[in-house]
């Protein structure tokens, strides 16, 4: 029988603790028909459906997707999407299959992974080089870690702190020699934190699991003159997929795991209640955009909401609507303005988690002009509209197909059609035409002996060389 089937995943834990939501019910069928605020663009899709991966903004304007996986297994894969064509290649593969690991951009352009799980915790460490496009093994942490958190330093040095079994040790890897080393201790320990670097330089971390908890409100921070770590003034909720933000005026704001956001002074080191998201949001990263407002959209499964952090109001306003519910999502902010949501993981009608491909973008920039198909001399297929949206322009005619650059261009027969082969454009002569509008499978899967008796009675064959009579 000419059939197709699908093999179902099997779920495994997440590792990020998603049953520590506070909200865990599934989607409704509302959000199948949910629609996207006029905001919210499709971006394109990644190659592979993933979540639990990392996303990093390039010098060159591309992001780097590194691993994640889905509920079967962990990715050594990466890709290179373009948000200016949303559009996104294969990179090179990580040497290491790994989720639930950190990656920073450090100073000179390349990106530092650090641990993550795949059939296990992993120590190991690696750098992607942009300008080589290449992987190359780093120093190992000195422990296993997930759940950590990486913190660029202001001298290019990246402090690792917190992580799995609730670990008090610290490291801080200097690129320059590829070496970590040991750094002050918590004084308690986290996993899931948030951390952010202040303005002095100094790093605060904040929230997540401890051995007695999965939303502490536990707060410490670091001082690189000292490396040394000081228990500060709690917050006033316990947090676990949260993050936090630096403010121009240098406080930070927590926000995530509940409704109420909260801002950290340093100079007074007290936490106070600021404005409430309307919806609450859990493991979905909150960015900072270049005109100092604060985004994040999504996090739960029954959450749509995108919503935006104004410091000079201290409020937060919805201000678009994913089509797509999803959790442990990266989001990036690029320097237009824009915001990507790129994959994540969501549950599907049958109640199975499953990963996501599809990527979404909040644009709030009315000085896009979206480029026309004409413009960019394209006559067929589906190509970015420059603005996050998508042009569909237009079909190939009887005869022609679609090019990989989107152009019509005639079409050729790659075998006879008297002779059993692969499968065969249905537009490269009138004979495949006829045969697969009626067996659609000699123009999809093979051109086998079936079609080569189809072509025989209902095509009009000139002998010898069987060859189509036009």
């Amino acid at each position: 029988m000419r059939t197709s089937s699908w093999m179902s995943l099997a779920v495994v834990p997440l590792l990020l603790c998603l049953a520590c939501s506070p909200e865990s019910e599934l989607p409704g069928e509302e959000l199948a028909s949910s629609q996207s605020s006029a905001l919210v663009v499709s971006g394109g899709s990644l190659l592979s459906a993933r979540y639990q991966h990392t996303a990093t903004l390039l010098a060159n304007g591309k992001v780097l997707v590194a691993g994640g996986g889905t509920p079967s297994g962990s990715y050594a894969t990466t890709e290179l999407y373009d948000p200016a064509t949303a559009t996104s290649s294969s990179g090179p593969s990580m040497l290491t299959a790994r989720r639930g690991h950190t990656a920073t951009r450090l100073q000179d352009g390349s990106v530092l992974v650090v641990g993550g799980i795949n059939s296990s915790v992993l120590s190991s460490a690696e750098r992607y080089d942009p300008a080589t496009n290449t992987w190359s093994a780093a120093a190992p942490l000195p422990r296993i870690s997930y759940g950590h958190s990486a913190t660029l330093l202001p001298d290019g040095r990246v402090l690792v702190a917190g992580g799995v079994s609730y670990v008090t040790t610290t490291y801080v890897y200097t690129p320059s020699t590829n070496t970590w080393a040991a750094t002050g201790s918590l004084n308690a320990g986290m996993m899931g934190q948030a951390a952010v670097l202040l303005a002095d330089g100094r790093v605060l971390v904040a929230g997540g699991g401890n051995s007695t908890t999965s939303s502490s409100n536990h707060a410490e921070v670091w001082s690189p003159t000292t490396g040394t770590w000081t228990t500060v003034a709690s917050m006033n909720t316990g947090r676990n997929g949260h993050t936090l933000q630096l403010l121009a005026n240098g406080k930070a704001l927590v926000t995530g795991y509940v409704t109420a956001a909260e801002l950290y002074d340093p100079a007074t080191n007290t936490w106070t209640n600021t404005g409430a998201t309307a919806v609450q949001h859990f493991s979905a990263p909150s960015v900072t955009r270049p005109d100092g407002t604060i985004l994040m959209a999504g996090g739960s499964y029954n959450t749509l909401q995108v919503e935006l952090f104004s410091p000079a109001t201290s409020t937060w306003s919805t201000v678009g609507t994913l089509t797509q519910s999803r959790v442990e999502h990266p989001t990036v902010a690029l320097p237009n303005g824009r915001v990507l949501f790129l994959g994540g993981t969501t549950y599907n009608a049958q109640g199975n988690m499953q990963a996501l491909a599809s990527i979404e973008v909040f644009d709030a920039s009315p000085s896009c002009t979206p480029t026309t198909c004409a413009v960019q001399g394209k006559t067929c297929g589906t190509i970015s509209d420059g603005c996050g949206g998508t042009l569909t322009c237009g079909t190939c005619g009887a005869g022609q197909v679609c090019a990989s650059n989107n152009v019509c261009t005639a079409a050729s027969c790659t075998h006879n059609v008297c002779t059993t082969g692969s499968s065969l454009n249905k537009d490269c002569n009138s004979c495949t035409y006829s045969v697969c509008n009626r067996d659609p499978y000699c123009c999809t899967t093979s051109w086998d002996s079936i079609c080569v008796n189809e072509a025989t009675s209902w095509c009009v064959i000139a002998q010898p060389g069987c060859v189509v009579s036009q």
